[in-house]
């Protein structure tokens, strides 16, 4: 059995707001530019806070084949898709000829939400006048509305199910939905799944949207910010003028493989994985954590590499740009690291969720090639109750590695580090 240390990142793939593929999306981050907006439908459909950050230019019918294949396809499935070819051709794999039964997908992803107009039909036939919705016509008359196949648009498994089939993949496959950790959870199972010896390379990384119709209804706004005005500047992790999150869509996928793996076929690897640490503490019912499931969470990571504080190059934050989130989360920062560089790439494109540390992560890998640390947008004026030492300018970077982290308010906290190899 191999070790952590052992397994390295081969190949990468990127779908954002800020840009799809690698070379767009470091533009995008170089440039300071920002790829939050005010989103022409959900402005159109009057609700309330209607920015976020979507992947405006992105067509599924360059990267899925074949086509009849979107028809079946999530908006978040055909993000997940895309990025995974994109990290499919970087990685060299059409001619690596990987057994089959060696080769897996492990992908963080959120509760997939219908769209709105596909149920439309449906909810007319069960219309029982005045606004009132008959749950008996439902069943009777609403049901036969349904699309025979809709299902399967919208199930979390189907990322990993499309890419598989699209590579035939018959080895370990697997969602994680556990809401903004997924992705970095999805990450650390994939690198271990190599490193057990349970498969040659695995395609991991995380996929989602958090623009869907559905959701923003059910949720109501919630927690998100208000600055409808001047979206490029709404989403301001750890900043004093910072009044909430904002929504997202994306995806970013990575390749494992062990070191010695890439190098028969001769293949240079990206970055390797040193450490991780997955800690959680009772936050669930009163969405209030203290931050200490963060703060142990980094202490495993940096334990798991036998590195020290001062090893880390930067930090790549969660820097949600909610009050308590960035509090808790820049305290136990500077209580486990003391002033290290940190940046908050959801300041470019907002919450992505479950693709949250696959896309984050994807960003402090591409500043590491060019031996830069990413900026933070947005950090205008300092909280005193964000003691962190927020990078906001492109800056060289002292140590090629990175930590990044992902938590939630009911408590879960992940971190990943990571070393980007020259």
């Amino acid at each position: 059995m191999a070790s952590l240390q052992d397994v390295v990142i081969t190949g990468m793939g990127i779908v954002a707001p800020i840009g799809v593929g690698a070379e767009a999306a470091w533009a995008s981050v170089e440039a300071g530019r920002s790829g939050v907006r005010a989103v022409p439908e959900i402005q159109e459909a009057g609700l309330p806070v209607y920015i976020g950050g979507d992947v405006a230019q992105f067509d599924p019918k360059e990267y899925v084949k074949p086509r009849k294949s979107l028809k079946v396809m999530s908006r978040d499935t055909q993000l997940g898709f895309a990025a995974a070819e994109m990290a499919w051709e970087h990685a060299r794999l059409e001619e690596a000829k990987i057994d089959p039964d060696r080769l897996g997908v492990t992908l963080g992803s959120n509760m997939f939400c219908p769209e709105v107009p596909e149920l439309a039909a449906a909810c007319h036939a069960s219309d029982a006048g005045a606004g009132r919705f008959d749950f008996t016509r439902w069943g009777k008359d609403g049901l036969r509305e349904v699309p025979p196949l809709w299902l399967l648009k919208y199930l979390p498994n189907m990322v990993p199910a499309h890419i598989g089939i699209a590579h035939d993949a018959r080895g370990p496959s697997n969602s994680i939905v556990a809401g903004d950790v997924s992705a970095l959870l999805a990450i650390i199972e994939s690198a271990d799944i190599v490193a057990r010896g349970h498969a040659d390379v695995m395609i991991a990384g995380g996929t989602s949207s958090m623009l869907d119709w559905m959701d923003l209804l059910w949720h109501a706004g919630a927690r998100l910010s208000r600055r409808v005005e001047e979206p490029e500047r709404a989403s301001r992790p750890f900043d004093l003028q910072r009044d909430g999150m904002v929504g997202g869509e994306g995806a970013a996928i990575f390749v494992l493989e062990l070191e010695q793996h890439a190098k028969a076929r001769g293949v240079t690897p990206l970055a390797r994985l040193l450490g991780f640490g997955r800690r959680h503490e009772a936050a669930t019912e009163s969405y209030q954590p203290t931050g200490r499931s963060i703060e142990l969470a980094i202490q495993a990571a940096l334990e798991m590499a036998g590195a020290k504080s001062s090893d880390v190059g930067h930090v790549n934050a969660n820097g949600l740009s909610t009050d308590i989130d960035d509090r808790i989360e820049a305290a136990a920062i500077r209580k486990t690291l003391g002033d290290i560089p940190v940046t908050a790439p959801k300041s470019y494109f907002g919450n992505v969720g479950a693709a949250s540390g696959a896309v984050e992560l994807a960003v402090s890998l591409l500043g590491l090639e060019r031996g830069m640390i990413p900026q933070t947008l947005n950090y205008e004026t300092p909280d005193p109750d964000c003691p962190v030492n927020v990078v906001t300018k492109p800056t060289p970077t002292q140590s090629k590695t990175v930590l990044a982290l992902n938590h939630r308010t009911t408590g879960q906290a992940v971190s990943l580090l990571v070393e980007a190899i020259d």
